[in-house]
């Protein structure tokens, strides 16, 4: 009980600090790389940390420790489509929110992606799906610090806000895709293909939109590393 008390508060902690770090990471690396090439280069180094991670977890559980829960049930078709439908909308949202970055700071980036946890619930109405009250209220806060962040004395929103705000309805997408399919398949391993995935059309918007440096991504690889395995669940 005392365990599964302390992962209950621990681990939201911890979390939110990894979460709220790694966009200082990210603003860091904008000033030396752009979004393609940074994106690029995290989720490979994301991909590497869950491919090893999923490559322990499985000899774990055929040695039958106690102490790993078993993998859920799952086939490939379904691992391949999931992980290339949350690594396109990973892809799509990284990217936006990365690019936001470049002109908009770190703590209104972090405000204005936060409004997918509003997003998703609304979403879910058009799915049939009630919400709560608390759902409304949420909504109305939401907005209005949204306006006190975003909005300057000519009542005009920077072009980085509104790439962050793009990104958020993205993350909303990719929140509830996950959903669906961890149903069906084990996370890590979708969260391993859906890195690829995004690494790999990064990879092709980097090469056709930007001209990376090796020096630039060497300046930033600290951020970079830092939020590629940090950020990689």
């Amino acid at each position: 009980m005392k365990v599964n008390r302390v992962r209950q508060n621990v681990f939201p902690v911890a979390a939110a600090m990894i979460w709220g770090t790694s966009f200082v990471a990210q603003s860091v690396s904008a000033d030396y790389v752009e979004a393609f090439t940074f994106n690029t280069a995290r989720s490979i180094v994301a991909f590497l940390f869950l491919l090893v991670l999923c490559v322990v977890l499985r000899r774990m559980r055929s040695h039958g420790h106690d102490a790993v829960a078993k993998g859920v049930p799952q086939r490939k078709c379904d691992l391949l489509i999931g992980g290339i439908c949350c690594g396109v909308a990973l892809t799509v949202a990284s990217n936006l929110q990365q690019k936001g970055l470049e002109t908009t700071t770190s703590g209104k980036a972090g405000f204005i992606t936060a409004l997918y946890i509003v997003i998703v619930p609304i979403v879910g109405i058009f799915l049939k799906k009630k919400a709560p009250k608390a759902i409304w209220i949420s909504v109305v806060l939401a907005v209005a610090g949204l306006y006190c962040l975003c909005i300057t004395e000519n009542l005009a929103i920077t072009i980085g806000d509104f790439y962050v705000l793009l990104c958020s309805f993205c993350y909303a997408a990719h929140i509830l895709v996950i959903d669906h399919f961890t149903q069906k398949v084990d996370g890590v391993e979708l969260s391993c293909v859906q890195f690829l995935v995004c690494a790999l059309l990064s990879a092709v918007g980097m090469i056709v939109m930007e001209s990376p440096s090796w020096e630039a991504v060497m300046f930033c690889l600290g951020p970079i590393l830092y939020v590629g395995v940090f950020s990689s669940g």
